[in-house]
């Protein structure tokens, strides 16, 4: 890029930050699904989000024009997540185990609801940064590149943690929905929630 598009690039992404009320409406539903998607609790997911825009806010002259605005707030809010994520799981006297106690029963009727549940469960069997590469690529379909930028790793590296993630994702989600497969219940669950 020449010096007139850098300075272009950083001139727009200033602007942005300039006018933070717009940035905030303009890019608050991304960045709580990202963190719905790595923490799996609603109420915890609005905390991650709003850290992170104060995060951002307070660091905003601080950005290097070295991608999207929107990039570099993700960064910040699977940061942020991770980082509750572990400040929580100190805190836990004992570690919960997801395969004790009944399963809650959901209706027939309801299997976008069930391919949610299996979903989110499967996305918490996997550990907070590839849980966020997951996020990163299905949720808001961002490239290997962006996603690498995101978590400090290459996109070669981006690459070997997706497909991991979704192994360990077939694993756990498809044997509960025989016949259906992750896709479909991935398109299911993540299409209509978050």
């Amino acid at each position: 890029m020449s010096g007139a598009g850098v300075e272009e690039a950083m001139t727009g992404f200033q602007g942005q930050l300039q006018d933070f009320g717009a940035f905030y409406e303009s890019t608050y539903p991304a960045a709580y699904r990202v963190a719905y998607g790595v923490v799996g609790e609603r109420s915890l997911a609005e905390d991650v989000t709003q850290d992170a825009y104060v995060t951002a806010y307070r660091k905003r002259d601080s950005y290097r024009a070295d991608g999207p605005a929107e990039a570099w707030l993700y960064r910040i809010v699977v940061n942020t997540a991770i980082s509750m994520l572990r400040q929580r799981r100190v805190r836990q006297i004992e570690p919960l185990d997801p395969e004790a106690g009944p399963r809650p029963s959901i209706p027939d009727g309801a299997p976008a609801a069930v391919d949610h549940v299996a979903l989110i469960d499967g996305l918490r069997r996997l550990d907070p940064v590839s849980r966020s590469a997951v996020v990163l690529r299905y949720y808001l379909d961002l490239d290997y590149q962006t996603i690498g930028s995101i978590l400090g790793k290459s996109p070669g590296n981006v690459g070997v943690i997706l497909s991991r993630s979704l192994d360990r994702l077939r694993q756990v989600v498809a044997p509960e929905h025989p016949g259906r497969g992750l896709s479909a219940v991935w398109s299911r669950g993540v299409s209509r929630h978050g």
